[in-house]
Formats: C-alpha cells, structure tokens, sequence
C-alpha cells in the first residue's frame, strides 16, 4: 500500500482554567475522546484558587497521557494571557481553545480540521454551532443564535464550500461528512459571526500577529482574536452543534439565566465593550499596511467605517482622518463643530 507523501496538521488544544475546578475534568475528557488524534493539549491554570491546580496535576498523571501538560500561571492574568501562554507552549499549525467550563463533542477536531482543509477556500479561523448546557449538562438550546450559518434566509456574503474529497482519499483519517453545511465569509464581512471561544480553530499564521499585539483588555479575547484573526483570511462557518456551551451563572460574558434568542451579557462584560472596540481599532490601524497588502486599498478604510459606526465614540480618533475620503471628513469636522456650538449653547 502506497503511503501519503505528507503528514496531516497537529492541533494544539489550549484549555483556560481560572476556577474552574468543578468542571475542568469534562473539558480534559472531551479531548482525549477526539476521534482525530493528533492533538497536544495544555491546560492553562490562570492562577486558580479553588484547587484546580491540583485537581489537574492528580488527574494528568492518573491519565498518563504525554499528550497531556500543565502550565501553573502565578498571577491571574486573564483569558488573553492565558491565550498567549498556550499559544507559546506549542508549535501546531493549528490552534484550538476550550474554555474549562465547556466539551467538545469527540468529533470537533476532525470537523474543523476537515473544513480547514477544504477544496474551496483556506481560512483564517473556524468556528462551529454549539448546544447551550447548564451546570448540569440539560440542554438549553440547540444553536447558539449568533453564528452566522444558513437560516431561514440566505446570507449573500457567504459562500459554500466544497469538502476536499481527493484529500480524503490519500488520508481517510482527516474524511468527515456532514450533512451540515460550511460557510466561507471574506475578511470584507464584518461584525460577529461566530460562536464562543470553545467552538474556535484558529491558523498559526493568522493567530500569531493578533496575540503578539499589546491589547489592554484582560477579557473578551474571542472577540478580539477572532475578529482580528479574521481579517487576514476569513472564517469558515460550521452548522454542526459540535461542542456544548455551558451556562452556569458564573462566566464572565454571560452572567444571566437564558431566556431563548441571544446569549444575555453579563453587566461587567457589556462595561468592556468599548475597551474591545479600542483595542481592535489599534491594531487594526497599527497593522493598516499589512492588512492593505493583502485584502486590497479600500479594505482598511472600509472595515474602520464599519467600527466606528458600531462604536460611536471611537469616531474622534484624529488616526482615522487618513483613511476617510474628503466627503467623510467633512461630515465627521461638522459634526464636531455642530457638538462645539451645542456645548457653547449650554453653557449660556
């Protein structure tokens, strides 16, 4: 029998643990169930104080699986520090990050790394449906509303992508079917379109440049990776519920009991909105050029129209003025002097 002339991609698994005790060993069990194999995983403790740290240092070596490690951070960092440390501690093509609190469904690495591979189009990143769960694992929805897969109307951005079937062929351990479909979206579709953390798969290559940037949020890193990632090359959308997103009152996004539709955001998360806002503008600006190359002139200018429309307040940055055209700028200067004479008005 005649043997593939490559190898097929390692994935690195980072699981971000921050006391998460009561549920770290389901996120760690859901890995080792992966029916693709070739994975490294480390567990990312973000200097726990419910004994998680021993709970994962008891339950590694039980396991004995080499595949398996433990990096102890000793001061709370947040989930980007913990991002960046897991990022570091591997080499893999490919990266995959697993809240402690969530489980992957034993076929979610060979799904994604099968979309990644497709016949259609590469991506910057992946992101799959996920089932909403309580502390007890009951199931509360059967999608998570936001991901931006084929509903009940199309969207027209979007393109279907074709499995890559003579890849397949050579190497039967990457073939997945799936009757669900797969969704290719430029780095030109703005906005979220994914789900959580837990459902991502990132490229090294669109990764590496995002968590190299100093960004001053300590949270909501899934917003900030994946829109920032995106940009490079896109994101492939998978329709298949492949993992399961707990809710338990908890989390630091989503703090409230679901009711149906959206996620509800917790307080302190929708706080750091803006802060998230600032942060992927800098980089977007600090990395204008780059960007520019790749997807074209009007792209950067196009996407900053888009933010600073979501993000109101961010519209004052004077860095933007090189990226608007002269109609734009004279509408952002009357603006200003419109709230001037308001403000002067006000005062009289």
């Amino acid at each position: 029998m005649q043997s593939t002339p490559f190898e097929l991609p390692c994935v690195g698994v980072v699981i971000t643990c921050h006391n998460y005790r009561a549920y770290v060993e389901d996120a760690i069990r859901s890995v080792l169930a992966q029916t693709y194999q070739r994975w490294t995983c480390v567990i990312v403790d973000d200097a726990s104080t419910d004994g998680s740290t021993d709970h994962v240092r008891q339950l590694l070596q039980a396991i004995g699986d080499p595949r398996l490690s433990l990096l102890v951070r000793s001061q709370n960092g947040g989930q980007l520090a913990a991002f960046r440390d897991g990022l570091a501690a591997s080499d893999a093509p490919f990266l995959a990050f697993l809240d402690a609190d969530d489980i992957w469904l034993p076929d979610f690495l060979v799904a994604h790394l099968s979309a990644h591979l497709n016949a259609t189009r590469p991506a910057a990143m992946s992101s799959s449906d996920v089932y909403l769960i309580d502390s007890d694992r009951t199931v509360l929805s059967g999608t998570y509303l936001m991901l931006r897969k084929p509903r009940s109307r199309t969207d027209a951005s979007g393109t279907a992508t074709t499995p890559g079937k003579q890849l397949g062929e050579m190497a039967p351990e990457i073939v997945y079917a799936s009757e669900y479909p797969i969704t290719y979206f430029g780095p030109e579709a703005y906005g979220w379109m994914w789900a959580p953390t837990s459902s991502m798969v990132f490229r090294r290559g669109a990764l590496e440049p995002v968590l190299a940037f100093p960004f001053k949020s300590r949270m909501g890193t899934d917003y900030i990776a994946a829109t920032c990632a995106h940009l490079a090359a896109g994101s492939l959308i998978l329709s298949e519920c492949l993992g399961l997103y707990r809710l338990h009152g908890a989390s630091v996004s989503a703090g409230t009991a679901y009711a149906g539709g959206h996620v509800q955001q917790s307080p302190g998360y929708r706080t750091h909105e803006i802060a998230m806002g600032k942060d992927v503008l800098d980089y977007v600006l600090a990395d204008a050029t780059r960007l520019g190359a790749i997807n074209g002139r009007h792209f950067v200018p196009g996407f900053l129209s888009q933010h600073v429309k979501r993000f109101g307040d961010l519209g004052n940055d004077p860095r933007l003025l090189p990226f608007l055209d002269r109609r734009s700028r004279w509408r952002r200067l009357r603006k200003r002097l419109t709230r001037g004479l308001r403000g002067l008005f006000t005062k009289v």
